[in-house]
């Protein structure tokens, strides 16, 4: 049983080979891996293993994969486990392979980012690990499968635009066949029956007799395919697949060709969190909340052994005060901290490495030492490194050359100079380069060797590669490397000639790549505060477009920027509370939103008048209202939108003529009116809107020609006609209505391209017919709804795929549709709704998952059936009901909780079904 059921519901020392030769000391943890691996019945405890960087947790990890994952015969287990530690790890080492069973393993560093490898993504690093587990099991006479994670992910990457090859590029190739490969090609044709077959087909394959188990297990496969689609992929279904992929592979060690014990190892846990301190616990615990939730639904009695190492013991057991249901109990932890090497133990591997002259390894083991016998792993590797190197160059270091060394918190610093000294020049120079790359293989480093002009061949980088300060890992058959993070810091924080060369030369070859993440990562190496306004930018456009899987990408680079101001710090998380509200986590918003203030606040108290500053907190207040508001927190929304109003007050106390802070101000009491409407405080609502006009009309006599005060000025009075057309003022309302009109033509009198003014303008036309048709005022509303159509098709003409403006002029066809089938206009209504339909599917291209686009369509199409039926065009009715049938679908698959939708489905379906039936 995983944690999850019993916890509640599921809501040199280097990397290589020649390290792992070296590998000394560690035997009490060898003894307690192998204990779990040998256990009965399994343990049910996970291993958390943490200490400081660079003490050689990472090749420990290598080494219990590589060398320990292996199995005695229950007899002989109980022969030899009565052993010392060290006896037991040098038999365990040294087994033949006739006399264990290999325990398939798979390590999974969190660290390590390469392409589509990003380890920490909830999707691409889940992806990530069940690529792993499939090729670690390849050899075995059971394969695992994970059919219903699987289907979840061909059904994500389908939503999210993928084509199929791409789709079956993220699948090992053994798996790319049969059952998986029809149902990629089924899902991305979009027949839903198909989809249903093909899934269904996909997840009984190859079960045979174990059938029933299995079934037993994850329950109805069809009832769980069709709980898959319903899911909002970016909203729920992201959330939910580690729990598939802990449901799939707890089913796949049950059965009785699985293997005893199966090994998950999970490196560098603090890389979740970069070089940001301090985090809430609100975001502390939401970066590794998927890998929480693996861990908690895998069942450990199957054989399933987890081992996970980081810098920090975990905090987890306290998740569940923020994250309900993600907590791992303290039970269900067994937490060790790993220290640095014992003198005895440094001694044997200076020995092993060939350093025969014991005063020689006594002054090294003394100068790498952080504490009494505790010797830094990272500084005694380069202190061996820089040995060997001088001798090869035919001079021989003494103790007396390490006594001397100066006594430096910065360690590293020293030894990598001296190590250096004795390399080729053309090898020093190449370590430079490759401390500017996130990670590198041999055609990243013949890349900055061809354009920095050093010599870049292969037994170059072979030799390169072995030095104690380079990290090998395996990424989809390949192996990349990354120089040590403390000396890469190093590099970057002295500016390094050649490393900032480099990173010139690797911000190039990320932008024609078109991989914006890792482009923007070297630009702020090269400059700081510039990388920091691209990453924002970006970030916000990909945020504007739905981009959500570019933005976890700038998301996981952002916590390796360097930021150096606590203004930018503010910028940043104003824009990551931006994603989580979009993404409907509120309480991440909320959170966020709450570091976006301190960040400003600290920037105040340096300098109080910024006026930057200032605004950009009254923005973050008022976007964090708009949250509260949205969680009808209400009384909340209207404390923070008048907190915002006084931050810029405060602004505009340092500069009364700023038209920043008015216009801001302005906004907020205006966003602040909409919630008292909302309370059906009509009238301080309507005191609200006339504040905020006299705002706006303070900035215009400033500056009479601000196209953006004119802007919104004429949004407030739309706003305010909205709240007296609810009272039945319509009179007032149209008199709003058209001084709205009146400020949106005097800002195109000033801009006749300004979009903004230009959409509202339309907008604002299509709301003052609304209007005009509740009167009955037919005539002026088709005249309003078509001079709506006009503006809107002013702006397509500028940028013929804005998604809103497609939105806008698909709903003003479809509602001067309407009103021309009320005048019983039919054929004049059908055009109408058509053009409206044409409208929404432009939209739709350009932005599929759309769900208020899919919506409107959905309607649109009902309407156009219902009409064409009362001219007996049954056959066109018919399609275009199935059509719209298709539409709600759509969009419930995204917002499977909208009900107003899922009525409007459930009635077509009645309807459809009694034509059938007919």
């Amino acid at each position: 049983m995983s944690i999850e059921e019993r916890e509640g519901n599921w809501d040199s020392l280097t990397e290589g080979d020649r390290a792992l030769s070296l590998f000394t000391d560690r035997y009490e943890f060898t003894r307690l891996f192998v204990e779990l691996l040998h256990q009965e019945p399994a343990s049910e405890q996970l291993l958390f293993l943490h200490g400081d960087g660079g003490n050689g947790k990472s090749l420990l990890l290598r080494h219990l994969q590589e060398r320990c994952c292996k199995r005695l015969a229950a007899e002989q287990w109980q022969q030899q486990r009565g052993r010392s530690d060290a006896e037991l790890a040098h038999l365990i080492e040294n087994l033949r392979p006739t006399e264990f069973i290999p325990v398939p393993a798979v390590l999974h560093d969190f660290g390590q980012s390469i392409g589509i490898d990003r380890p920490q993504d909830p999707f691409y690093g889940l992806l990530m690990l069940r690529r792993n587990l499939a090729e670690a099991t390849v050899g075995l006479p059971y394969r695992l499968r994970f059919p219903l994670y699987d289907f979840a992910c061909v059904w994500y990457l389908h939503q999210k635009g993928k084509s199929p090859q791409e789709i079956k590029s993220l699948f090992p190739l053994s798996d790319v066949s049969g059952a998986l490969s029809t149902l990629i090609d089924a899902v991305s044709g979009n027949a839903f029956g198909a989809i249903a077959k093909a899934a269904l087909d996909f997840v009984v394959e190859d079960l045979e007799e174990k059938v029933t188990l299995y079934l037993s297990r994850i329950g109805s496969p069809k009832q769980k395919i069709q709980e898959i689609q319903q899911q909002d992929v970016d909203r729920q279904l992201i959330y939910n697949l580690p729990r598939l992929l802990a449901q799939d592979l707890n089913a796949a060690m049950s059965q009785r060709q699985a293997p005893k014990r199966l090994a998950l190892f999970f490196d560098t846990h603090e890389a979740f969190w970069g070089q940001q301190k301090n985090l809430s616990d609100t975001l502390l615990f939401e970066r590794d909340e998927w890998l929480r939730r693996l861990l908690r639904g895998l069942n450990l009695k199957a054989g399933i052994v987890v081992v996970v190492a980081g810098r920090e013991a975990p905090r987890w057991a306290e998740a569940g005060t923020v994250k309900p249901k993600t907590e791992i109990p303290s039970q269900y932890l067994r937490v060790r901290p790993v220290s640095h090497l014992a003198a005895a133990d440094a001694q044997v591997y200076l020995q092993r490495v060939g350093l025969t002259d014991g005063a020689l390894r006594q002054a090294l083991i003394d100068y790498a030492s952080v504490e009494p016998n505790q010797v830094h792993p990272l500084y005694l590797g380069l202190g061996a490194d820089g040995v060997l190197q001088a001798k090869d160059r035919g001079v021989q270091l003494t103790a007396a050359d390490f006594t001397t060394l100066p006594e430096t918190a910065d360690k590293s610093k020293v030894l990598i100079t001296r190590l250096l000294k004795y390399v080729e020049p053309e090898i020093a120079y190449a370590v430079y380069a490759l401390s500017a790359c996130r990670a590198f293989n041999f055609e990243l480093y013949r890349l900055l060797g061809q354009t920095l002009d050093f010599q870049s061949t292969r037994p170059s980088f072979e030799l390169l590669t072995r030095f104690s300060f380079v990290w090998r890992t395996q990424r989809q058959g390949q192996t990349w490397y990354r120089i040590h993070d403390l000396l890469r810091r190093l590099n970057d924080a002295e500016h390094q000639e050649t490393t900032q060369r480099a990173h010139t030369v690797l911000r190039q070859h990320y932008q024609a790549q078109k991989e914006a993440a890792e482009a923007i990562y070297h630009l702020n190496r090269l400059n700081w505060e510039q990388g920091v306004e691209v990453w924002i930018v970006t970030f916000d456009q990909a945020l504007r477009y739905g981009r959500y899987e570019q933005c976890r990408k700038l998301l996981e680079v952002q916590s390796e920027l360097m930021i150096q101001s606590d203004f930018q710090l503010g910028r940043i998380s104003q824009s990551q509370a931006n994603y989580f509200a979009q993404l409907a986590q509120y309480q991440e918003a909320i959170q966020e939103y709450h570091e976006a203030i301190a960040a400003y606040d600290q920037a105040l108290l340096q300098v109080p008048d910024d006026i930057s500053a200032l605004n950009n907190k009254g923005l973050t207040l008022q976007c964090l209202a708009e949250v509260q508001a949205t969680l009808s927190q209400c009384q909340n929304a209207i404390q923070s939108y008048a907190a915002a109003i006084a931050v810029f007050d405060q602004a505009l106390q340092q500069a009364p003529d700023d038209i920043s802070a008015l216009n801001n101000k302005g906004i907020a009491l205006q966003c602040l009116a909409e919630v008292q409407a909302r309370l059906s405080q009509y009238q301080e609502a309507i005191q609200s809107y006339a504040a905020a006009v006299a705002l706006y009309d303070l900035a215009i006599l400033r500056e009479p020609g601000n196209i953006m005060t004119l802007n919104n000025r004429g949004n407030t009075f739309q706003r305010l006609a909205s709240v007296q057309s609810t009272l039945s003022y319509h009179v007032a309302a149209i008199q709003s209505y058209e001084s709205a009109i009146a400020m949106f033509d005097q800002a195109l009198l000033q801009a006749p391209a300004y979009i903004y003014a230009l959409n509202n303008k339309g907008i604002t036309l299509q709301s003052l017919a609304d209007v005009q048709a509740t009167l009955s005022q037919h005539a002026e509303a088709v005249q309003s709804y078509t001079a709506a159509i006009a503006i809107f098709d002013q702006v397509l003409l500028r940028d013929p795929d804005d998604i809103y403006v497609l939105n806008n002029k698909g709903l003003a066809m479809q509602k001067l549709a309407d009103v021309q089938a009320t005048l019983s206009q039919r054929t004049q209504a059908i055009q109408s709704y058509m053009a409206a339909i044409v409208a929404y599917d432009q939209a739709l291209l350009q932005a599929p998952d759309y769900i208020q686009i899919l919506n409107n369509k959905g309607s649109a199409l009902q309407s156009l059936a219902d009409m064409q039926a009362t001219l007996s065009q049954h056959q066109e009715a018919l399609a275009n009901r199935q059509a719209a049938l298709a539409a709600f679908n759509h969009s419930l698959q995204l917002a499977p909780n909208d009900e107003y939708i899922r009525n409007q489905r459930d009635q077509l379906q009645v309807l459809l079904d009694e034509l059938n039936d007919g």
